[in-house]
């Protein structure tokens, strides 16, 4: 399967395998595990934890702050295609309105900005963000 920038839903039975094509066609692979709760801050833990971030992001109080320290920590790294599994997205209630909707949000307003040429001032970035349904 090939992976396109942003947030791409994929069955759960699929996720392994759609992973490791990614890995054989160079892609970095990173997991995303934010503990199925809808709580702020318990989702921006996961995120701080799991995905690289630059400059560091202390708060739970801005997405936009987020996505600022989510482009610069995956901008930083040296693969040009990299998926972020978020292995327990259907463990919350619903992706669709609320904290995990805001995730889904940034992550694809993160994409969007590394695959622009005009927002990286030259090389671009894929990133590819798979959600198991």
């Amino acid at each position: 399967m090939k992976l396109d920038a942003g947030v791409t839903r994929v069955h759960q039975s699929e996720v392994a395998q759609v992973a490791a094509e990614a890995v054989q066609d160079g892609a970095l692979v990173l997991t995303l595990s934010t503990g199925g709760l809808d709580n702020r801050e318990r989702v921006f833990d996961g995120l701080r934890r799991d995905l690289p971030m630059d400059p560091p992001n202390h708060s739970s109080y801005s997405w936009e702050a987020l996505s600022d320290s989510l482009f610069g920590g995956l901008w930083a790294l040296e693969a040009s295609h990299v998926v972020v599994v978020w292995r327990d997205a259907l463990q919350h209630e619903s992706l669709d309105v609320g904290v995990p909707s805001e995730v889904l949000l940034t992550l694809e307003e993160v994409a969007e900005q590394l695959g622009d040429p005009q927002v990286t001032r030259g090389p671009t970035k894929i990133l590819s963000v798979l959600v198991p349904v």
